[in-house]
């Protein structure tokens, strides 16, 4: 049976126990509570002096607070690989096994006492010799046990609240970058022009992230330019910023690793600037941040960069947005500008052939492009003879369907001196020789059918011999002429082919087009085709002729793209005029 006296002492200590954990835990004040702990064991052990010391999140431990040790004690740090697992003298620790002993030896603390929480040590209560200096009783040891563990408890608690408000510091900050983010994309969304999505990347740098040295650059092709800068000294040449489009992280100046022969840190350090930013699309790096010192003279830390990165693929998608945009512009221009060159293209071929006297002609022209460089004309000479003609500029687009117009209008311009087919031909040459410089050519056809003697001259101009099918089923190739206009200046005369046709017979102009179509295979459509279809559907009239040859071209083709202009003429003699 407990005698009075110590049930008394029992009921007292849990009295203090109970008043000592109530007044450490109505506090979040870490600095409050271990004051209140230290000088609480500092007067249960009737000790002079004390220290705590907790566990940091690297491992390492550090002086928090002291009570009768200079304060200069306050921030030091020891490496303790093992705490005791209950109160310990130093006296008693091996030295060898466990230096940071000798740490507390120095200050002239010698009972410790560990402080643990469910998580493990969080660090340690030191106390100097009591002024007793007797050692502590077994009661006393219990009870300064409960006072330690009572302490880690708050301790702990204070730690995990101060986790929490960083937490949540930290979930504030990043729901106001994305608040400012949203915002921001919103502005760079609502803005096309280039030179002001750059300005918005600028003002949102130095507002967000306080800086006011910067430098922006921009890819074009496979340099970098320059986009905006503000900087000490001259701005850096663009091989040295084409280096660091091999950074693919955001990194400090300093941090940065070098893979190349050439550093460009101290270029960089030199001109006042401490970060780098990639801004990468679709993987590739199209831009770059470098950034100077921050106004409040802070680091660049992880969320500095986080946001920077966010801030930079916004802007340069942003960017990207606005060149396609101007892009689609100029492209949606070009293809107003040639739909009305088609229109004047289409003006400029016969609208509607001439009816000559027993004779049926059909032409058509299908180009590859709006515009093609594909010619055919029929135009009349005198009373009783025409000019028909077929031509093929090299190349295909705009260029090649000016070159034909150039040509149309100098053919129309001779035919009426009614010269000699060759001599007309060599001046077309030399004319053409003069304009293009020798980097164009044409290969041309073009003959003067007398309908009444259905007799046809002509010159070929290195174009596709031309067929005459013959009412009897022979063919002719008309073969006669000279080299292709263009190329150079006439040295050899042209020569003229003469070639008489009956009734019955049937004349088929046609360009490369038609002989060169490709099906997906790669595989051309070929003359000896051509010449079948021609042989086959003999008895046709010419439009009929014209839209049998384009139909088996598609069916050759089967769907494959068109790559050359097609253009067919059809001459069939019906009767004699």
């Amino acid at each position: 049976m407990a005698s009075p006296s110590s049930s008394y002492e029992s009921h007292f200590e849990h009295s203090a126990l109970f008043e000592f954990s109530t007044v450490i835990n109505s506090s979040l004040d870490l600095r409050f509570i271990l004051g209140h702990i230290l000088l609480t064991l500092m007067g249960k052990l009737l000790s002079s002096r004390g220290a705590a010391v907790l566990r940091h999140s690297d491992g390492s431990y550090h002086v928090e607070m002291v009570k009768g040790l200079p304060a200069d004690v306050v921030g030091r740090s020891l490496v303790m690989r093992s705490v005791p697992r209950g109160l310990q003298y130093t006296e008693r620790v091996n030295v060898g096994r466990q230096p940071w002993a000798k740490f507390f030896d120095d200050l002239g603390l010698e009972i410790l006492l560990p402080l643990r929480s469910g998580s493990g040590p969080i660090g340690v209560l030191a106390f100097g010799k009591r002024v007793t200096k007797t050692h502590l009783a077994a009661r006393e040891t219990t009870y300064l046990k409960s006072l330690a563990n009572i302490s880690a408890t708050a301790i702990d608690k204070c730690h995990t609240i101060e986790e929490l408000k960083l937490v949540n510091r930290r979930l504030d900050r990043k729901i106001q970058e994305l608040n400012t983010l949203f915002d921001l994309g919103r502005e760079f969304g609502a803005v096309l022009d280039p030179d002001k999505l750059v300005r918005l990347l600028v003002f949102s740098l130095m507002g967000q992230i306080g800086v006011h040295r910067y430098l922006i650059c921009l890819r074009d092709g496979i340099d970098m330019r320059i986009a905006a800068s503000r900087v000490d000294g001259a701005v850096p040449q663009a091989e040295l910023l084409t280096l660091l489009t091999k950074v693919k992280n955001p990194v400090t100046v300093q941090e940065m690793i070098v893979t190349t022969a050439k550093d460009p840190r101290p270029a960089l350090e030199s001109l006042g600037l401490h970060a780098i930013v990639p801004m990468e699309l679709q993987g590739q790096t199209r831009g770059v941040i470098l950034l100077g010192e921050k106004l409040n003279r802070e680091r660049f830390s992880a969320a500095d960069f986080e946001f920077l990165s966010a801030l930079g693929s916004l802007a340069i998608i942003s960017l990207e947005n606005a060149r396609l945009f101007k892009e689609a512009i100029e492209k949606q221009r070009m293809e107003d500008e040639l739909l009305i060159a088609r229109d004047i293209q289409k003006g400029l071929l016969p609208s509607e052939l001439p009816s000559l006297p027993g004779i049926d002609i059909a032409a058509a022209n299908f180009s590859s492009k709006q515009v093609g460089g594909d010619y055919y004309d029929v135009i009349p000479m005198d009373d009783h003879r025409y000019i028909i003609a077929i031509g093929d500029v090299s190349g295909k687009g705009t260029p090649a369907a000016l070159l034909m117009a150039n040509i149309q209008a100098t053919i129309r311009a001779l035919v009426p001196l009614k010269l000699p087919l060759g001599e007309l031909t060599a001046r077309v040459n030399d004319l053409m020789c003069q304009n293009t410089g020798g980097d164009k050519f044409v290969t041309f056809f073009w003959g003067a059918l007398d309908y009444q003697t259905l007799t046809l001259h002509y010159v070929n101009a290195g174009h596709n011999h031309p067929y005459v099918l013959r009412a009897d089923g022979s063919v002719e190739r008309l073969d006669k002429g000279g080299m292709i206009l263009g190329v150079m200046a006439t040295m050899i005369p042209y020569e003229e082919g003469e070639v008489m046709l009956c009734e019955g017979d049937i004349l088929v102009l046609f360009t490369d087009g038609v002989s060169e179509a490709m099906n997906s295979a790669s595989q051309e459509y070929g003359e000896e085709r051509l010449e079948a279809m021609i042989r086959k559907a003999g008895g046709w009239g010419a439009q009929a002729l014209i839209e049998v040859i384009h139909e088996d071209i598609q069916r050759h083709a089967a769907g494959a793209p068109q790559s050359d202009d097609i253009t067919m003429m059809v001459v069939r003699i019906v009767t004699r005029a």
